[in-house]
């Protein structure tokens, strides 16, 4: 986990472009996906939880992966906790109302590893995800609204029986839902 997502104010400008797990060969990449603490504490001089709430709701609306990195040493000071610990309440309340996975790195890499295995077909009209695990995916449909992505967890209602694949291909969802587990 040493992959920033965009990086602006990081030693090393750039990042991978994505709030995804991927892989490079056999190795699932997890993606730092917000602001480390030390630029938070120490270059933006922010001791609140705004930047980390603006960027988790990005990453939810996106269904992606929020990852966090929080150096023991810089949460020493009584300011940089309250900071840290408003922020575990801000990821409890995430899960208890959207429902979001909390997890460990290690059970990213699994379920992921496992996501890579699904099958997604067609049965009778209907796409369905097959294969170990299954029960933990769900389908997202993708379409183009005002020249932009849009991801849905509803079907598009479809008013002919051969609509465009570019504009009815479902995508398989990225992560599991927090009741599945």
């Amino acid at each position: 986990m040493s992959v920033t997502n965009v990086a602006p104010l990081d030693p090393q400008h750039g990042g991978c472009c994505t709030v995804m797990p991927y892989f490079i060969g056999d190795i699932v990449e997890i993606p730092v996906t917000t602001i480390q603490d030390y630029t938070l504490f120490h270059i933006l001089n922010d001791y609140s939880i705004d930047i980390w709430k603006r960027q988790t709701s990005i990453i939810v609306a996106k269904h992606g992966l929020m990852s966090f990195i929080i150096h023991p040493d810089y949460v020493m000071d009584d300011r940089q906790r309250a900071v840290f610990e408003a922020l575990l309440d801000h990821l409890v309340q995430l899960r208890r109302d959207q429902n979001v996975w909390i997890t460990t790195p290690g059970e990213v890499n699994r379920w992921w590893r496992q996501r890579a295995q699904l099958q997604l077909v067609e049965k009778n009209g209907d796409w369905q995800i097959e294969g170990p695990g299954s029960d933990r995916a769900c389908l997202a449909w993708a379409s183009e609204v005002d020249g932009r992505l849009s991801l849905s967890l509803d079907p598009p209602s479809v008013t002919t029986t051969h609509a465009p694949v570019e504009t009815q291909s479902p995508e398989t969802g990225m992560f599991p839902s927090a009741g599945a587990q």
